[in-house]
Parts: C-alpha cells; structure tokens; sequence
C-alpha cells in the first residue's frame, strides 16, 4: 500500500535524483517534448499549449506540445516514465491520470512516486458540471431528483461522459452519488475534449470536465452549466453555482480542483528539474500568460517540486477514500 508519507517521500526524493556531475549550464541545447496524455481540447491540452510558447521563448529552445492518448492518460505517462531522464522529454502531468488512475488501479503500469519527478504545479481548475440545452434538467438540483425518478419508475439511467476511467471528473460524480444517493452511468472517453464533442453532438446528454474544456460552451449557451466544484464559483463562469452554495447539506464545504503540472522523469539530474522549476516561475509571471489562463477558467498558481509532491500526495488519499467507500473497481 502506498501511504501518504511514503508518497511524500518518494516524490522528493526523485525529484533532486541526480549525478553530482551533471551540470545545466548547456541545457537545453535541442528542441523539449511535452507530452500530453489526453485529446485536444481539454484542461491538459490548453495548459500546456498555453505555456509551451512562452517556456520555449525562456528556456531558448523550441517546446513542441504531442498528444498521446489512450487509457485515460496512462499510455502516454507510461511512455515517459520509461523514457531518457535528460530533461528533453516532458510530461504534461493532470491529476486525473497522475493521482487518480493508480489510485485506482496500482496495476496501472507506472509509479507516480518512483517513475517520476515533479516540477511544479501550473493551474488549479474546478470540474464543471455541463448538459446538452435539451437536457430536462437545468440546474444540478434537477439533475439529481431526474436521476432518482428515472431510477424509480425504471426509465434507465442518465449517461455522463468523462475523459477516462479514474478520472478526476469520474469519481467526483461517483463522490457526489455517494453523498446524495443517486446514480448515473459513466461513458468514459480518450479525453475531456472528446467528451465535449459528444454531448455537443446529443450522443450523451452530460459531461464533467475541467472549466476550462466547456466554458467557452456555456458562455456561447451551447451547452448549460449545471455547477463547478469549487468552494466559490468560478471567475470565467459567474453564473455558475458552485456546488458548496446549494441546498445540499451532504455538499457543505465540497473543493475539488483538478490540477495541471509538469513532471520529469525520475533521475532526471536536479539541475536540469531546478532550471525547469525557474523557467515555469518566470513564464507564470507574464502577464499574457496568466490572462490567457485565467480567461479559459484555470487558476496559475505558486508552486515548487516539494509544494507539487505534497498536492499529489493529499489528493491520492482522498480519492482512495472515494474509491474504497464507492466500492469502484476499476480498470487504468
């Protein structure tokens, strides 16, 4: 078992990895990957596309975003977690599939405390609770209270798509089902991107992703936002309830953020990991950056490798107390 100090632990400890020899001074002196694991179009995507320009301009050196999807993340984490450990190879880390998947399934293939290390954290972003306008429901008080009665009168279930199994997005409906004793049926997609185009599409009727994959949707009334997950409610979507702030007792003091960093592989030497942590600093203080990011609905945040450790560490407790008391058996 994977206990929060052993996390902790092993994400420091591979995060200052290195031969005492290796120097940064020529680094980079060829063109970066970042890796994302997820479709175009979602939190993962954007943040790193946002970021990528600005980080090659500081770094010297271009930093060329590649999609690799598959398995809600894992392939493409897996990917680089066995590949070379010389900074050039970079992984776009989203919480769904860095903490959530082994979470879920410790079979997933990689060890996020020992195949990696961290760099820092990017953007925070609420999960937005999103339907098609011909949805019945049109707030999430609704939604619940559908999803009862359909289940009474045995009318079937109501789908909602997410970006993967052991998502972020996933198992915070399966936290909500919880607490509120409704049920739904989860259709998991290669990401939150995908998700999106099928509930445009009417092929579902519900979604749950980061902010940032539909507030352009909802502010365009081409879907209906329901509400996000944040202890407030967001600044890209004001008039989007947060779920704290409804008449659900069950929800009082509910924060769930989904997360967006950027992750090395292990041993990757500390110089190269403490060149990068700066390069992210200064490319979160332009202000063209942080607005681009602000205006999708993430938050930039002040972070640092041990800051990012901690987040890692915190959130894969919480989502194994969600996935042991849901009694979810679930598949990377």
């Amino acid at each position: 078992m994977i206990t929060r100090r052993n996390f902790t632990r092993g994400l420091l400890a591979s995060s200052v990895a290195a031969a005492p020899t290796v120097r940064a001074d020529d680094y980079p002196n060829k063109p970066i990957r970042l890796v994302v694991g997820l479709a175009p179009g979602g939190i993962a995507d954007q943040t790193a596309r946002n970021i990528a320009p600005r980080l090659g301009e500081v770094l010297g050196q271009s930093v060329v975003v590649e999609n690799r999807t598959g398995a809600g993340g894992a392939i493409a984490t897996r990917m680089v977690a066995s590949g070379p450990a010389d900074g050039y190879t970079l992984l776009t880390a989203f919480d769904g599939t860095h903490v959530t998947i082994p979470a879920a399934n410790p079979s997933a293939g990689f060890d996020p405390l020992a195949d990696f290390a961290p760099i820092a954290k990017v953007v925070d972003s609420a999960v937005l609770i999103s339907a098609h306008p011909s949805f019945p429901a049109r707030d999430f008080g609704e939604l619940v209270r559908l999803c009862k009665e359909n289940l009474r009168t045995g009318r079937g279930t109501i789908d909602f798509g997410t970006s993967g199994v052991a998502s972020t997005a996933h198992l915070t409906m399966e936290l909500l089902k919880l607490r509120l004793n409704f049920f739904a049926t989860h259709i998991p997609y290669r990401g939150g991107g995908d998700a999106r185009a099928q509930v445009l599409g009417r092929q579902i009727p519900l979604m749950l992703a980061a902010v940032p994959t539909t507030s352009g949707d909802v502010r365009a009334g081409t879907l209906r936002g329901l509400a996000v997950t944040s202890a407030k409610r967001t600044p890209a979507l004001p008039n989007v309830p947060a779920l704290a702030e409804l008449p659900f007792p069950e929800l009082k003091g509910l924060d769930i953020n989904n997360w967006v960093g950027l992750v090395a592989p292990a041993k990757t030497p500390a110089p190269i990991i403490a060149k990068l942590d700066a390069a992210l600093k200064e490319v979160l203080a332009s202000e063209d950056v942080t607005r681009r990011l602000i205006n999708s609905g993430s938050t930039p945040v002040r972070s640092s490798p041990e800051l990012f450790a901690r987040q890692m560490a915190a959130d894969f407790n919480q989502w194994k107390r969600v996935i042991a008391e849901s009694k979810l058996r679930l598949d990377a």
